[in-house]
């Protein structure tokens, strides 16, 4: 078998109605698209019917492990372990592919590989849209940016990047992260001046609404900080004492409007 371009990597633990999604949509997906993509199932070891959902969809899935992980960082390294494309996309369970997304970053990717056939050593961001319910404060859709608002924000989304293997292999995600592994990786590769390219006007897919990165909590925000203070410099650090409090008490206010607003008679 021919090595797929692409391997998509999903993690997932106790999510077997999400799972599901995930994977009707890529079963679905048309043959010429198919043809370039791999489906690598990562299991935490479920016992709410997750294995059951795997085996409805064997002809989609090309290899599926079970068992406890340290995480969901981990999770994604072993899935990438596993992995035979040359890039990886990681979706979560209930994240599904936008078709004509797909098709257009199939296109660039190829139409790259055909000018320069040594170009696999760059990554490719896309936008991502939430699936609604919309939490409070977060936009219905992320646009890619490889530049310095990073610093400030995430603004390369898992569900959006295609990333070379050969990257995640020589240094996969920090697994003492819980929810910001995959932003920490980012900040790494930007901080080595490893190239990705954005296609901003491509939606590559549809995010599930209540991610863990989606909750807003103050250990979001520490963790936010012990990823930056090792990794930006100390004016940036300095900034960001003031701005992840701000970043907080935004979320904070948002959500206490919204609920103030569905409250109010009409």
């Amino acid at each position: 078998m021919s090595r797929p371009l692409v391997s998509v990597v999903v993690p997932c633990f106790e999510d077997a109605s999400g799972l599901s999604r995930t994977l009707d949509a890529f079963a679905t997906l048309p043959d010429d698209l198919r043809q370039h993509v791999e489906v690598v199932v990562q299991d935490g070891g479920s016992h709410d019917g997750t294995l059951d959902v795997v085996a409805a969809h064997m002809g989609t899935v090309a290899h599926v492990t079970s068992g406890p992980d340290a995480g969901i960082y981990d999770a994604m390294n072993r899935g990438v372990t596993k992995a035979r494309g040359r890039w990886v996309w990681v979706m979560g369970a209930g994240d599904v592919p936008d078709t004509e997304g797909l098709r257009a970053v199939v296109a660039a990717v190829e139409r790259r590989l055909e000018e320069q056939p040594a170009a696999g050593d760059i990554a490719w961001a896309c936008a991502v849209e939430a699936l609604p319910p919309v939490e409070p404060g977060v936009p219905a859709k992320f646009t890619p940016a490889w530049d310095a608002r990073l610093t400030w924000r995430n603004t390369v989304h898992h569900q959006g990047l295609w990333a070379p293997r050969e990257w995640l292999v020589a240094q996969p995600f920090d697994t003492t992260c819980k929810v910001l592994g995959d932003y920490a990786w980012l900040l790494d590769r930007r901080r080595a001046g490893q190239p990705v390219e954005c296609l901003p006007d491509v939606c590559l897919a549809r995010v599930e609404a209540q991610g863990a990165s989606r909750q807003f909590t103050p250990a979001l925000y520490l963790e936010e900080w012990r990823v930056k203070s090792s990794r930006l410099p100390w004016g940036a650090r300095l900034a960001h004492v003031v701005w992840l409090p701000a970043k907080w008490a935004f979320k904070q206010v948002s959500k206490a409007a919204k609920m103030w607003g569905s409250s109010t008679p009409q």
